[in-house]
């Protein structure tokens, strides 16, 4: 493992144990929208050290690239190179799960539905 998001909203993939999803780049979306719609959320995310430097010259040739504005989201645009990343998620829904978040609200949410 490269990455591991310890809280994941729809993580899309294969689910390699009982807890957790090896992300996979959703085709159902188009790539020039950097396959969104998937794999949401980067509240806790956990790096291995020694693979950070690769993982982040892959990761800003896709979040930089001014023909791809969707790919600003930085948890859509790792999910959509995890072809070449090996990015693992565990998935929201997991009871009591890694993670908690308070509904506060969500700016994403409300620039999304305008």
């Amino acid at each position: 493992w490269q990455v591991l998001s310890l809280r994941s909203m729809c993580p899309y993939g294969a689910c390699v144990s009982e807890h957790l999803v090896r992300v996979m780049p959703d085709l159902n979306e188009p790539e020039d929208r950097c396959r969104h719609g998937t794999s949401y959320g980067f509240q806790g995310v956990m790096y291995r050290v020694s693979e950070l430097r690769e993982v982040q010259k892959r990761w800003r040739r896709t979040v930089f690239n001014a023909t791809w504005p969707h790919c600003l989201d930085v948890d859509v645009a790792l999910a959509s190179i995890s072809d070449a990343v090996s990015f693992f998620a565990v998935p929201f829904v997991q009871y009591p799960g890694f993670l908690t978040e308070r509904d506060e609200g969500s700016s994403r949410y409300s620039i999304n539905t305008r």
